[in-house]
This record gives C-alpha cells, sequence and structure tokens, in this order.
C-alpha cells in the first residue's frame, strides 16, 4: 500500500434493511449466549466476518475454472453411477433367482432392449431429482 491510502480512515458506511438486521441480532444473541465477549459478538464484528466470507466465496466463483464441476455435480455423478449398478446387479439376481436350472436359461433379452435402459434412465433420474432437490 501508498503511504497516501495507508494513512486514510478504511470506513465504509452500509445500510442494512431491517429484515436483515433483525437476523444479525439473533445471530449475535446466540453467540453471545455461548460466552463470547460483547467486543467480538457484536453487530459490526458480525457483519465483517459475514462479509469476509462472501468476498471468499465471491472469489472462489471468479477464479473457478469454467470446466470445473461442482460438488453437487460430483455427488450426482456418483449417485447416478451407484444406483445404475443397483439396478444392473438387480437384474442380474433376478435372472438367477428365477432360473433354476442353468442350462435352460439361453439370453435375458430383456437387459439387451433398448427399451430396458431407458427405463433404467428413468429410474436413475427419478431417484436423483428425489435426492437432489
Amino acid at each position: 500500500m501508498s503511504e497516501e491510502t495507508y494513512g486514510k480512515r478504511n470506513r465504509i458506511n452500509l445500510t442494512i434493511p431491517f429484515s436483515l438486521l433483525e437476523k444479525i441480532d439473533a445471530h449475535v444473541d446466540k453467540k453471545l449466549e455461548d460466552g463470547e465477549s460483547r467486543d467480538t459478538a457484536n453487530r459490526s464484528a458480525f457483519v465483517m466476518e459475514m462479509f469476509k466470507l462472501g468476498l471468499r466465496v465471491y472469489e472462489n466463483k471468479i477464479n473457478k475454472d469454467a470446466t470445473e464441476k461442482t460438488l453437487d455435480q460430483k455427488l450426482e455423478f456418483i449417485a447416478k453411477n451407484v444406483l445404475v449398478s443397483g439396478f444392473i446387479t438387480d437384474a442380474i439376481f433376478g435372472i438367477q433367482k428365477e432360473t433354476v436350472d442353468p442350462e435352460r436359461v439361453i439370453k435375458n433379452e430383456m437387459l439387451l432392449e433398448p427399451e430396458w435402459i431407458k427405463a433404467v434412465n428413468e429410474r436413475v433420474a427419478g431417484k436423483l431429482n428425489e435426492y437432489f432437490k
């Protein structure tokens, strides 16, 4: 920092709506109940803490690579693979349960039909919508 900007006061006045002020007061009261002192648990300190947190989130959002996947996207990918594996495993064990004599099994055409794959994808999409509302 230059000498000129270092010597200046770094104050910003911020007008906060009453709806947010009530939330801030609730969080400050909770901190006071937890045993913090008034020096660290007050409106100014809480707003400054939230500002720092918001600034970090904003900078991470700007610096994030466009091709980088979010945590929700990664979790959805994992859940989709687990669900598909589960449906395939259920189908395989279903075949084994239905057939007592393995020599009579020719081929399970249902697993090879495009309609079965479509049905599995629809069931997976339904489960993912249920998990990631």
